[in-house]
């Protein structure tokens, strides 16, 4: 992207309408999606989870279209509206990037668009969202790039502490703690034997603009070949610190990646609203903090994660609708509800990992545990993840609706009350830095199971 288009953001950021926070919410926001959905008939069937609708997907498009070209994006700082046209969108979704390349020499990995039901494999980031202790850092991010199917790999861990105390965001230990993330992942990767792979997304332990700043920088490890991630704030928002993170990265020549974590149950409504206000999103990241490329997460407000029906209908009728309308390169990220070394975490991420292969995009897996506690993820669940993406890709939409039908059907009654699974440390042998003989044996009966049902990991 262009430094007069990051200019042009800022200044519409401080000229664009005046609103209150609570306005855009309920007159804008809210009344506008109520319409488009009646205006394109938008409806979410439980039982097609992988719909194979093409007229559904292209609806979802043009009214998150409609949407975004009336509600803008609103900036929390200025009370403003950031607001475009319907050409300037469009122009931007003609120019926006082909692929992005992580990673360099024998690791070099390209992302690149994909159609619904491409034969060709999708790019497969892993990573994870959860806080994780100090001293198993290091082997934690090891666990992830020593998958050999990964494409890159994600600092997107937060430190639970910096030399054993608790960071706390815009004072210096979170400065401290996000130059440590990205110091530890790197050492995590130089162990694994994969120096060069990419990392989507640096670092997790920086909220603030200057924590960002001062952490993603060559004298760290950082490198252009990786990522860094902004978000997009629920729903449709951004604030001063996220442009200028937009800022100051463009600068940097990194890549440019962009999150979006939309609620099901939030302002967005139900799955039809939401699967709008998702794809809006997108538009949003490319237009208002100008990313190369995207993962998004639909969110059930209720059970915190996105392995639900509808959040994984709103992750595959939104990569249908992208992959089918624009060239936008996009992952769909699986938030699961229960934690390492179950049966279940594997059901939740498979069925993210089947909707986004055969919708027609990337795949991102997998933060277990709903991303919520101490040390619940492991370099397992991102296996899993590539293992059944890559055995799914050129699946036809209607088997992928049964066989995320079948895995629905193993875990949908738990959601409430999910089995939480173990920690890291109980998941893998600290010194090898290999999943635990139970972890394995969990992974082998789930793998033949699938195969019993037809998947080809062959």
């Amino acid at each position: 992207m262009t430094l007069d288009g990051i200019i042009e953001v800022a200044k519409r950021a401080q000229e664009g309408p005046i609103c209150l926070e609570k306005d855009f919410d309920l007159r804008v926001l809210t009344p506008k999606l109520n319409e488009v959905l009646k205006n394109y008939d938008i409806k979410f069937d439980p039982k097609i989870v992988v719909p194979s609708d093409n007229s559904l997907a292209d609806d979802v498009f043009e009214a998150a279209l409609d949407l975004y070209c009336y509600t803008g994006t609103y900036c929390i700082t200025t009370r403003r509206r950031i607001i475009f046209d319907e050409s300037e969108i469009k122009e931007a979704l003609k120019n926006s990037p082909k692929q992005v390349t992580f990673g360099e020499g024998k690791e070099e990995r390209a992302m690149t668009h994909r159609r619904i039901g491409d034969q060709n494999r999708p790019f497969c980031f892993t990573s994870g969202g959860c806080s994780v202790s100090e001293d198993v850092y290091v082997k934690l991010i090891q666990s992830y790039v020593q998958n050999p199917l990964a494409d890159t790999a994600s600092g997107g861990f937060p430190l639970n502490t910096i030399f054993g105390i608790k960071p706390k965001v815009e004072s210096p230990t979170e400065i401290l703690a996000s130059i440590w993330n990205v110091i530890l992942v790197k050492e995590g990767a130089r162990r694994a034997n994969r120096p060069n792979m990419g990392f989507h997304n640096i670092l997790g332990s920086a909220l603030t603009d200057a924590a960002f700043m001062a952490a993603a920088k060559p004298e760290f490890g950082v490198r252009p070949v990786d990522g860094v991630l902004i978000a997009s704030m629920s729903e449709l928002k951004t604030d001063n610190s996220q442009l200028n993170k937009a800022a100051y990265f463009l600068q940097c020549c990194q890549n440019l990646g962009g999150v979006y974590v939309p609620l099901i149950g939030g302002f967005s409504g139900g799955s039809e609203g939401t699967a709008v206000v998702t794809l809006a999103h997108h538009l949003q990241g490319l237009l208002v903090h100008q990313v190369d490329y995207s993962d998004f997460a639909p969110l059930h407000f209720r059970y915190s994660c996105s392995t639900t029906r509808e959040s994984l209908w709103v992750a595959s009728i939104v990569g249908q609708a992208l992959s089918g309308n624009t060239r936008l390169l996009t992952a769909c990220e699986a938030i699961t509800a229960a934690g390492p070394c179950t049966d279940m975490v594997l059901n939740e991420i498979a069925a993210m990992s089947i909707v986004g292969s055969a919708s027609g995009i990337h795949i991102n897996n997998a933060s277990a545990a709903k991303s919520q506690y101490l040390d619940r993820n492991t370099g397992m669940e991102g296996r899993v993840g590539c293992e059944v993406g890559y055995a799914a890709a050129g699946m036809s939409r209607d088997a992928a609706n049964d066989f995320v039908n079948k895995l629905l059907a193993s875990y949908e009654s738990r959601l409430e009350d999910p089995p939480l699974g173990l920690r890291f440390q109980e998941c893998y042998d600290l010194t090898s830095v290999k999943p635990t003989e139970k972890y394995v044996k969990i992974h082998d009966k789930f793998i033949d199971k699938l195969e019993d049902w037809g998947l080809n990991f062959k």
